[in-house]
């Protein structure tokens, strides 16, 4: 009799270990899958950040440009003034007016 009380006892007592570490594996299934859900955010995230960076190097580039071009457009209109003054005078002195 006292051994199988005692077998009770122990199958009881691992039965209780089982079902503890049954618990915790729901737990750490359920961390797990949080973690996934998470990393799938995660990426989703860096495809739009990398799509906005994108766009800002683009938003730079153009006004990285905008100074050079007012430059450009600076020198050719004093281009344009010397030629224009230049044909001017030529033509007041040889009498063409």
């Amino acid at each position: 009799m006292e051994k199988e009380e005692n077998f009770e006892i122990q199958v009881l007592t691992r039965l209780a270990v089982i079902e503890s570490k049954l618990d915790n594996y729901k737990k750490i299934e359920d961390i797990c899958y949080r973690g996934y859900n998470n990393s799938k955010e995660n990426t989703k995230d860096i495809s739009n950040l990398k799509e906005k960076v994108a766009n800002i190097e683009k938003d730079v580039e153009g006004i990285k440009d905008q100074p050079r071009q007012r430059w450009f457009n600076l020198i050719g209109t004093i281009l344009s003034v010397v030629v224009t003054a230049i044909v001017t005078f030529m033509l007041v002195k040889m009498g063409l007016k």
